[in-house]
């Protein structure tokens, strides 16, 4: 068994943050011992109090980064930590620089969560490929970057999606009364989002797109779940576009499940992504899905078998494509059928603490072999 550090220095809450919670939680049930590291006013700090997982309050501000090495060095001495997983920028770098001068020499994994490009230049080769031991992906695509634009040896980047709860995240779920609940019709067509509310998730395209559908689905609904920065703007844009009446923000919400089993159609309309978790989700959901076609996602939504894929920053394509399983409830059924065999074959929960258990136990191994 393991003593694993995990480290995050963002305040937010996000696909990433949920992931490392999944994991320590799982990684736990396994009998790893497991610490996550966050600032104390970040929401990851606060889900984990509440899961009963010990959190160590990351310094933040100026006086934080000076603190954060001798921070980490304290951390990995007391929990006598063997793995440091690391997802921030600022926590991969501190707690790197910790681990590789600290008596307990744990092996450093950083995970790599977002598609977005990262430059050629010395500072990300230090943070890729000089400290950490292993980069981890959420999907081939990002390693495949990694390894192609960055020139990471292959050898060193994994790729690990994130894994979904298949028996939360069943198509058996209920959700009776929870449309009265949060102030939808009792009937109509409904489609709908989860995601942190920031620019690159391009919700403001969805929003565009149910415009763009109202003359033809009279009843049809939109339902935006989650928060964020560009939470003002959206609802200026849905003013704009007189949909006050039509679109539902309904915040960051615990019964996702049930959210999910409400939609006709979920909509993932992001301009990057890794491998989303709400998109993996609502394919285990069976929901029909139509998503952007960037990042990781191809590798999940197979286009016309387990979803249909969209050009990104494209509301009219977007409409379209929404419109088909409106009109075609039979194949969105089909497809979201096949959406769910395809989510228990590569993306279980299980699959990705499988992966990650094996990953610390082949670097652990091959520093043993270093050390002899």
């Amino acid at each position: 068994m393991f003593r694993i550090l995990h480290t995050e220095s963002s305040v937010g809450l996000g696909g990433q943050e949920l992931r490392i919670l999944s994991e320590a939680k799982g990684m736990i049930g396994r009998g790893h011992h497991v610490v996550i590291a966050a600032p104390v006013r970040s929401a990851l700090a606060q889900l984990a109090s509440e899961a009963g997982i010990v959190c160590y309050d990351i310094p933040v501000g100026v006086t934080g980064w000076c603190c954060l090495v001798p921070f980490f060095l304290r951390v990995l001495k007391v929990d006598r930590v063997q793995v440091v997983h690391t997802h921030g920028s600022q926590d991969s770098w501190t707690a790197s620089c910790a681990a590789r001068i600290s008596q307990e020499k744990p092996i450093i994994v950083r995970a790599r969560h977002k598609s977005t490009p990262i430059s050629l230049s010395f500072r990300h080769d230090v943070l890729y490929r000089r400290l950490p031991h292993a980069v981890v992906t959420t999907g081939k695509a990002v390693r495949q970057q990694l390894i192609d634009q960055n020139g990471l040896d292959g050898a060193t980047v994994y790729s690990i999606p994130t894994g979904v709860d298949l028996h939360r995240f069943s198509p058996s779920v209920q959700s009776d009364g929870l449309r009265t609940a949060l102030g939808l019709p009792k009937s109509g067509l409904l489609v709908g989002t989860v995601s942190f509310l920031r620019t690159e998730k391009g919700i403001h395209l969805l929003i565009e797109a149910i415009a763009r559908l109202r003359s033809e689905f009279p009843s049809l609904h939109c339902v935006i779940v989650g928060d964020g920065p560009e939470h003002s703007n959206l609802l200026r844009l849905t003013r704009e576009r007189h949909l006050e009446s039509v679109v539902f923000f309904v915040g960051m919400r615990n019964d996702i499940p049930d959210l999910l089993s409400l939609l006709d159609v979920f909509v993932l309309p992001s301009l990057e992504e890794g491998i989303p978790q709400s998109l993996t989700q609502a394919l285990a959901m069976q929901c029909p899905v139509v998503a952007s076609n960037v990042g990781g996602v191809p590798e999940v939504v197979q286009d016309g078998q387990t979803g249909l894929l969209v050009p990104p920053q494209d509301p009219d394509f977007l409409a379209d494509k929404i419109a088909f399983f409106l009109r075609h409830p039979a194949q969105g059924k089909r497809m979201g059928q096949a959406g769910r065999e395809a989510i228990v074959k590569n993306f279980s929960l299980e699959s990705m603490l499988d992966k990650t258990e094996q990953l610390y136990a082949d670097l652990w191994e091959r520093k043993a072999t270093r050390a002899a």
